[in-house]
């Protein structure tokens, strides 16, 4: 791996270098705790673990949608696919921004926009709070713009050197940014709290520099503790009939859902460690976990695919809980027809006919070699019903289902839970 040069933007998971006397690292996962101060982090790399200084920077990491909760001298922070909000008072005086080029390539483009467009961007964006840092124009031996951020102009600027700069993205869409001097290391809380440290790694310790905090949600918060705990992994299919699933199963285990879209196969595979929390602690156990991956793996490969279900059940089976897997529910009639795979081995995308073809049969062939793991068969399901219930989705050109069907989806789910927990 590269070492990395850290300024002040959002990084991506690096990895482990070769060791070193001190080498430059980032690594990314759940916080857990540490007997004598500073934390652990966890991922499927291991857990790594981690000391900080009075100097150790802490910033929230939230997404720019998030900024709507921008109120009164607080951030409402929404937990992704939680009904969870917490509330972060936010220090008093200026706001600096910082948007950084990601290279000295990128900068030339920025520069331009901005003689030319009043534009910088937000990618990367860093907002300090309560502190004044000397404003800029970046440069190729510093590539940071720095400027006076406002939060109410519509839309968002930077105010360098006097002069403002649209700060906001142009097409739409959403990106990061880390809000430093709103946490601190007392809220680098185990099992609530997600963290990416960036610092140096000197023997089995990483000092770190930075540390970006997630909220995620405390899993246990509020369970009923006489009740086994269920753990369920979906995309927004299983947001659909998260309701019909949790009023079935209502009173007879305490629910979680990971405090995301769980997405594709390889989502799975780089999130499960984490998903899965501190299992082997008293009260965050799981005595039933299901799980799918199949919609957003409409373009990918049997190779890939197979592998990532495979990693995926090799951490699931060392909570020793029961394991389902839920097939994928249909696209419906509305989408083009299903063609062949690609010369690559690829699928054909987000199209009629494709899980019963392809995706359901590659991973029960997976599923196939782990006889503990039973099968709910929501794919089924949906077809035994294609002339009532879902005939107007089967019709349609829209993989997700609302109302009634959706809650019928979350109870026969349910029901298969009870089944195999007799």
């Amino acid at each position: 791996m590269n070492k990395i040069r850290f300024l002040c933007s959002l990084l991506p998971f690096v990895g482990l270098q070769s060791a070193a006397l001190a080498e430059q690292i980032t690594v990314e996962g759940l916080i857990t705790p540490r007997d004598d101060g500073g934390m652990y982090v966890r991922n499927p790399d291991g857990q790594f673990e981690v000391e900080w200084t009075k100097d150790t920077k802490v910033a929230l990491e939230v997404n720019t949608r998030l900024f709507k909760g921008l109120k009164a001298g607080e951030l409402h922070y929404q937990i992704q696919a939680s009904r969870e909000t917490v509330r972060f008072p936010l220090p008093k005086g200026p706001i600096t921004g910082v948007v950084e080029a990601r290279n000295k390539s990128q900068l030339e483009n920025k520069l331009k926009e901005a003689r030319e467009e009043n534009w910088i961007g937000e990618h990367g964006l860093c907002l300090h709070f309560g502190e004044s840092l000397p404003q800029q124009m970046a440069t190729p031996e510093d590539l940071r713009f720095i400027g006076l951020w406002d939060p109410n102009a519509k839309p968002r600027t930077l105010t360098i050197n006097g002069k403002k700069y649209e700060c906001s993205l142009k097409k739409g869409g959403q990106t990061n940014a880390l809000l430093f001097n709103v946490v601190g290391t007392k809220d680098c809380r185990p099992f609530v709290n997600r963290a990416r440290v960036v610092g140096q790694r000197k023997g089995g310790v990483i000092h770190a520099e930075e540390i970006h905090l997630e909220p995620i949600g405390d899993q246990s918060a509020s369970d009923e503790p006489k009740l086994p705990r269920y753990l369920f992994i979906g995309d927004s299919i299983s947001g659909n009939y998260d309701k019909g699933l949790r009023g079935f199963l209502a009173g007879k285990f305490n629910l979680h859902h990971p405090p995301t879209n769980c997405g594709p196969s390889g989502k799975g595979r780089s999130g499960i460690v984490e998903w899965l929390g501190a299992y082997d602690q008293k009260g965050r156990h799981w005595d039933v976990v299901s799980f799918n991956h199949g919609h957003w793996d409409s373009g990918n490969d049997k190779v890939n695919y197979q592998e990532n279900l495979e990693a995926i059940i090799t951490e699931l089976k060392k909570t020793k809980s029961k394991l389902i897997w839920v097939t994928t529910c249909p696209v419906p009639n509305g989408y083009p027809k299903v063609g062949d795979l690609n010369e690559k081995g690829r699928l054909p995308g987000r199209t009629a006919g494709v899980m019963k073809k392809y995706l359901n049969p590659w991973a029960l062939e997976v599923i196939g070699r782990h006889p503990e793991i039973s099968v709910c068969d929501q794919w089924q399901y949906v077809k035994d019903n294609e002339a009532g219930l879902y005939k107007e989705f089967w019709a349609g050109k829209n993989v997700h289902f609302r109302g009634k069907p959706a809650d019928k989806l979350g109870e026969f789910l349910g029901a298969h839970v009870l089944k195999v927990t007799k």
